[in-house]
């Protein structure tokens, strides 16, 4: 075989191995991040299963009734900016349901879990969000949240308006400047819809998982590259890699030293 198939069959090689990593790699992190999402949409399940079983104990014993629960009344409470409202079951939903929705946040890729009445009003948020509201606007954004209507983001409505059996993901844009995937679930409350039990899903992880994917993938491409290098190189001939030496006048080796 002559040097230039030799060359056409290894550089040949180096494409399709380049590529199939590159296939390889990319499935593996789909892969990941799907799970990830997957996970997260399971939460989002359990956590509206959970709301309506809270609900319905609540009527059980009492502590509040089919029309609170079902209240939207919502009263402003004064001096809040953003504002808030109170409804008949909101305490009630505070002191009851807030805890289970903080075990969400227990898993590192979950930022908030929530559930979100049907006209975007959000009657007991995390406690982690649920700080008295003070004088720096941009505190009570990040941490004053419970209690407050968020009906005007096109992505809440959309979760809201959704009735399947299952969950939906959009990406949202908080209005701290925070981007995420919120995957929401409907909450059904005595065979109407009630509203959603909401999981926001942090973007750093998937981030971080894309910024591997791109170091691997240039890292096993360096390996490939340097390998086929070391190929090419051994199946060279010599000639081709060594200048060779130009004399003048001749081979100097039939040149005589004058003995006169």
């Amino acid at each position: 075989m002559d040097l230039k198939k030799k060359l056409i069959i290894i550089i040949g090689l180096c494409l399709i191995l380049s590529v199939g990593s590159i296939v390889i790699i990319t499935k593996i992190f789909d892969k990941t991040e799907e799970q990830l999402l997957q996970k997260c949409r399971i939460e989002a399940l359990i956590g509206a299963k959970v709301m309506n079983t809270f609900m319905e104990l609540m009527v059980h014993t009492n502590l509040l009734t089919i029309d609170q629960i079902n209240d939207t009344n919502y009263v402003p409470i004064p001096g809040t900016k953003p504002q808030k409202y109170n409804t008949k079951y909101d305490a009630v939903f505070d002191k009851y349901i807030q805890k289970f929705e903080d075990e969400f946040l227990n898993d590192e890729d979950v930022v908030f879990s929530i559930l979100i009445d049907k006209n975007g009003y959000v009657p007991t948020h995390n406690s982690k969000y649920s700080r008295p509201e003070g004088k720096d606007h941009n505190q009570n954004l990040f941490y004053s949240r419970s209690k407050r209507n968020f009906a005007d983001k096109p992505e809440i409505k959309q979760v809201l308006q959704y009735r399947g059996p299952g969950t939906v993901k959009y990406l949202y844009e908080r209005d701290t400047g925070e981007s995420m995937w919120d995957i929401g679930a409907p909450v059904e409350f005595r065979n109407n819809h009630w509203g959603a039990f909401l999981v926001g899903i942090s973007l750093h992880r998937i981030d971080i998982m894309k910024n591997q994917m791109v170091i691997i993938t240039v890292t096993i491409m360096i390996i490939i590259l340097s390998f086929t290098l070391l190929v090419i190189l051994a199946v060279i001939p010599q000639k081709y890699l060594v200048p060779q030496a130009k004399t003048k006048g001749g081979d100097d080796s039939d040149i005589t030293p004058d003995a006169g």
